[in-house]
């Protein structure tokens, strides 16, 4: 495999520029999803880089997503596609350090949630809506089973994401959505609430089927006020700060 850079390659950076000439050969040559990369052996010889430079610059690449170190007789890296919820722990972690508020993951999902509804009522394929359909129907009929409840409630929020096309949005949604949905700092839904928030989903999803773009971003912003109100009477916004997730 040709890994060959015209860049002079500093000694105290040589791990990270291994990994970012790895990456630009897997994008280069379009090296899907499960395709294996040489042998640690190979790769080093390849590269001109000794061991313990190539597993760092290994461990970069598993920590960005690119990779996937395979164990066992067949093992060594595996080529994965990064997902935006890749960012998500680091993202935790930044905000830890910062000691951010639920508060303000809060108001930047108010202001990017809105923007991306409004995105998915023009973009979003018919089969996509039915998606949108199957997931506020399945919230219906798990309205009492919490697991599952939640996790439908995020895998709509997922779906208006990525239905905006936009990979830098639905990085950052994905990421807010996880950091803080109101369970994650321990909201409890009456079952009166869970049914709210399907007919809200549905709404939503019905605005989206129409195409209209304007009434699409304001359910998303009722329905997000709505949830806000609910999460600071209980004092969950008002008193928390992000930790981790689960």
């Amino acid at each position: 495999m040709d890994f060959s850079a015209g860049e002079d390659m500093r000694p105290q950076k040589l791990p990270k520029r291994i990994a970012r000439r790895i990456v630009e050969h897997i994008i280069s040559h379009d090296l899907g999803p499960g395709t294996r990369l040489p042998v640690e052996a190979e790769l080093g010889e390849t590269l001109g880089v000794g061991k313990n430079t190539l597993r760092e610059a290994m461990r970069l690449l598993e920590s960005w997503g690119v990779i996937t170190i395979r164990q066992g007789r067949n093992g060594g890296p595996v080529v994965r596609s990064p997902q935006p919820r890749d960012v998500r722990e680091a993202l935790t972690v930044q905000l830890l350090f910062s000691s951010a508020s639920l508060q303000g993951v809060y108001e930047a999902r108010c202001c990017i949630e809105p923007h991306s509804a409004m995105m998915a009522a023009g973009r979003l394929p018919d089969t996509g809506i039915q998606e949108l359909r199957s997931s506020v129907a399945r919230m219906r009929d798990f309205v009492d089973d919490t697991p599952v409840f939640l996790a439908e409630n995020r895998r709509f929020h997922e779906l208006i994401a990525a239905a905006t096309g936009n990979v830098v949005m639905q990085a950052f949604i994905d990421t807010l959505k996880a950091v803080f949905d109101g369970s994650s700092a321990g909201v409890n839904y009456s079952r009166g609430v869970r049914l709210a928030v399907a007919d809200a989903h549905e709404r939503i999803t019905d605005a989206v089927a129409s195409r209209d773009t304007a009434r699409a971003a304001r359910e998303m912003e009722i329905h997000l006020r709505e949830a806000g109100d609910y999460w600071g009477k209980q004092g969950r916004i008002r008193l928390g700060y992000v930790t981790w997730e689960g």
